[in-house]
């Protein structure tokens, strides 16, 4: 299992939301790019890094600060936020980014979504609040149900399920055990687990489920989960 540190960013800043919502930010750092280096002394390797402000606004809004933190990072890298055109993944692409997170127009726009086959990089962003798989910025939902989303990921060929649990991000309530589970036993792409870890203990637990990856957010940043100890359990 890889353990993805994860960095939220608004207005150049790295912070943490609680449930998506905009109007609830903690900032953690006013130097993302410092932030980094001092995760990466720490032993941090992977990271996922989403760009808020694109989310909202459905096109990149921190292509410079990304392509300055991919100079930093030499381990796995994945991004997402506003990366709705193919143009954006091709720039995703050539900065060196591993996984490029699509998620609104992939499931608003099914022919878009097909035409992602011929990339390898492609992580979709599997949202769901109650049941249901959300877009733009975890603002609407999406009238689709999962087993047909997941279905056609398989077809497209997609790198990995990226599966956060909405209602439990930044809350530090445990991640949805359950939910993650059930995707498990419809696919065999890998999914990634993100959302409500809160101690090492979802961390170890979560690895004894083969989740190919966990996202490591609020925990970190409040002290609860140290990047030493993380480390110890991931690849």
């Amino acid at each position: 299992m890889k353990a993805f540190f994860a960095m939220d960013l608004i207005g150049g800043k790295a912070v943490r939301l609680k449930k998506g919502n905009y109007s609830h930010v903690t900032i953690y750092s006013h130097n993302p790019v410092e932030k980094i280096k001092e995760m990466m002394g720490k032993g941090a390797r992977d990271f996922h890094i989403v760009d808020l402000d694109g989310a909202k606004e459905g096109i990149p809004v921190h292509y410079e600060l990304i392509k300055q933190i991919r100079g930093q990072i030499k381990g796995y890298m994945e991004v997402g936020g506003g990366i709705r055109t193919e143009d954006t993944i091709k720039q995703y692409s050539e900065l060196g980014i591993d996984g490029i997170i699509i998620g609104t127009r992939a499931l608003e726009d099914n022919g878009f979504f097909k035409g992602l086959s011929r990339f390898n990089n492609i992580i979709l962003g599997l949202d769901v609040y109650e049941g249901k798989p959300m877009i733009k910025g975890w603002s609407q939902p999406v009238d689709r149900n999962i087993e047909e989303i997941i279905k056609e990921s398989e077809e497209i060929g997609v790198k990995a399920l990226l599966c956060t649990s909405i209602a439990r991000d930044g809350m530090l309530m445990g991640p949805d055990f359950e939910a993650i589970k059930n995707i498990q036993r419809l696919t065999h792409i890998p999914v990634i687990a993100s959302g409500g870890v809160s101690s090492i203990e979802d961390v170890k637990k979560l690895k004894s489920m083969g989740v190919w990856a966990v996202i490591l957010g609020k925990a970190v940043y409040e002290g609860l989960i140290r990047i030493e100890e993380a480390i110890e359990y991931a690849d």
